[in-house]
């Protein structure tokens, strides 16, 4: 590692182009502690590959170093007991049962029954926008993938005002950056949404029907079924892995087929690109600057660097996409590049996306749908971003429209 050298996201102009900097990194510092977060910076695709299979890291906050338990306080006891009980803190046996009863909900089979849906909720957005002038996107995003969500659990409709409002509340939550206060205010926010939820429950125990919740409750594994907190965990991980990733992809896909306006002419042509269009926006474009934090169960070296017990990698996967040892002309957007499964943008191994292949239905519903509905549509201005430690947040998306 240069001396000299010093990594530094929060500079001008690091959100709408941080491939020059993910470069500068992977080559001079491919192992790189930050000290600002206590963390180590992992750029190179083999080394993130590595550490995708490496059983010595854990994704689960309770093994770093720098873990702290929420408050033992009545007001955090609901909020406590699904975050203990989601996909992101169990221990690693908890998470490959509760995976194994999960998993058939998301199999492709499963959640190919909700293309209507997606259909339907992506033409209502639709509906909200006006059909000439210039017309900002991001914000007609926004709703689509926590409506998705509340299709696949078969939240009634006069639930889904409260169910969207607990999602949001839910995802403003993962911020460190939150005060005590804020944090304080948010957790109290939350009481309705776990009462709808609870009761959600209570009733399709009674009334089963053919969606995801219902298919969670009955399920049974070994003689036991799932227990309320559980379940309420695992919707929060739901809203948690499914929500603001899908908005923030689904963002940047249309950026840059409309940046590329042949690439996006074949993307409404043959809409089952899509799919490859998400993989190659998420390798090209990423919207999430650090990658999912690992934690070290015990010490280890990772090219050279030794990483005691208990610290913090951030695998760059936006950078080790763009690593040339790997990738073909990696600073060109292609979506029918031949080294596109190299990507794995959706993980490995246990930790694979939940829903993958929900996403993936999305981007090839929402997409050529935005794109045959909106005819002509130009970029009308550069994309706007707002400040956030984790995300690329893009809240401007100016397209030019043009009537049909």
């Amino acid at each position: 590692m240069t001396e000299d050298y010093a990594f530094n996201p929060f500079v001008d102009g690091f959100d709408e182009d941080p491939a020059p900097a993910y470069r500068e990194l992977r080559t001079r510092a491919p192992v790189y502690y930050w000290p600002l977060a206590d963390a180590y910076l992992i750029s190179r695709y083999h080394d993130i590959l590595a550490m995708m299979k490496d059983p010595r890291l854990s994704r689960s906050q309770r093994d770093s170093d720098h873990y702290q338990p929420l408050p033992e306080v009545p007001e955090y006891a609901e909020y406590r007991s699904a975050t203990a009980n989601g996909l992101f803190q169990v221990p690693a046996a908890d998470h490959l049962r509760l995976r194994r009863i999960v998993n058939p909900g998301f199999t492709p089979k499963a959640i190919e029954g909700l293309r209507a849906a997606i259909l339907e909720i992506t033409l209502d957005a639709l509906a909200q926008l006006p059909r000439a002038g210039i017309v900002d996107l991001a914000p007609m995003i926004d709703v689509i993938p926590l409506r998705v969500i509340g299709r696949l659990l078969a939240v009634p409709a006069a639930l889904e005002p409260g169910f969207l409002a607990f999602a949001r509340t839910r995802l403003l939550l993962i911020s460190p950056a939150l005060t005590s206060r804020e944090r304080d205010e948010l957790v109290r926010d939350l009481a309705p949404g776990y009462r709808d939820i609870r009761a959600l429950i209570a009733e399709r125990r009674q009334r089963p029907g053919p969606d995801l919740l219902s298919t969670l409750i009955h399920v049974e594994e070994e003689g036991t079924r799932l227990t309320e907190p559980e379940l309420i965990g695992l919707v929060e991980s739901i809203i948690i892995g499914g929500a603001d990733t899908t908005v923030h992809t689904l963002r940047f896909m249309l950026l840059n087929l409309l940046r590329h306006p042949d690439q996006l002419a074949q993307v409404r042509a043959e809409p089952t690109l899509a799919r490859a269009a998400m993989d190659e926006t998420l390798r090209f474009d990423h919207f999430n600057k650090f990658g999912t934090p690992a934690y070290a169960l015990a010490d280890l070296t990772i090219a050279g660097m030794p990483i005691a017990k208990g610290k913090t990698l951030l695998p760059m996967r936006a950078a080790a996409a763009r690593d040339p040892e790997v990738f073909a002309d990696p600073d060109q957007f292609d979506i029918h590049r031949a080294d596109l499964e190299a990507t794995h943008n959706f993980g490995l191994g246990p930790h694979t996306c939940l829903g993958a292949h929900l996403a993936r239905l999305e981007a090839e519903v929402v997409i050529p749908t935005i794109l045959a509905e909106l005819p002509g549509m130009q970029l009308a201005g550069p994309p706007e971003f707002s400040p956030h430690l984790f995300f690329r947040v893009m809240t401007r998306l100016p397209v030019q429209l043009h009537p049909s």
